[in-house]
């Protein structure tokens, strides 16, 4: 009796370690490289850019492209625009300077408004920051989804 209860353990144990050693053959073709997206304004990306070309873009399209340089549709996005004002103190009649912030939602759109775009155009100095974030556009799948934030300091 315990050479078949021995006998069908064994049998047992050789049919699950045969199970197990089938190998998978992976098709590596198939694995594609995933998808990066980056957010540029016209012609430019993160990163520092002169004051002139900032003016001159000021109408241009909110853009995002992924690694294989696809472009997506841009649907809305914040801009959040820091610059150095300044005023004239009334009590001591001394013209001073703050850092101001101004910040537009834009919806259904990838362009700013022209109030936005001339007002950039006409004040953009050096020193300025401009952040454009929550940047929603469509993926291939055509859903929503936010690209990544863009800063330019200008030069």
């Amino acid at each position: 009796m315990s050479k078949i209860v021995l006998s069908i353990v064994f049998s047992l144990v050789s049919c699950f370690s045969v199970a197990q050693s089938k190998k998978v053959k992976v098709d590596t073709l198939a694995t594609a490289m995933p998808l990066t997206f980056t957010t540029y304004w016209g012609p430019v990306g993160t990163g520092n850019a002169p004051a002139a070309q900032i003016a001159a873009i000021a109408p241009a399209a909110i853009l995002v492209k992924d690694n294989a340089g696809k472009l997506y549709p841009v649907n809305g996005f914040r801009i959040n625009y820091k610059f150095k004002s300044t005023y004239r103190d009334d009590e001591s009649g001394q013209t001073k300077s703050m850092q101001d912030l101004r910040v537009g939602d834009f919806n259904n759109t990838s362009q700013l408004s022209q109030v936005w775009a001339e007002s950039i155009k006409d004040n953009v100095k050096p020193g300025d920051t401009i952040l454009f974030n929550q940047v929603l556009f469509r993926n291939l799948k055509g859903k929503q989804q936010l690209a990544p934030a863009l800063k330019i300091v200008v030069r």
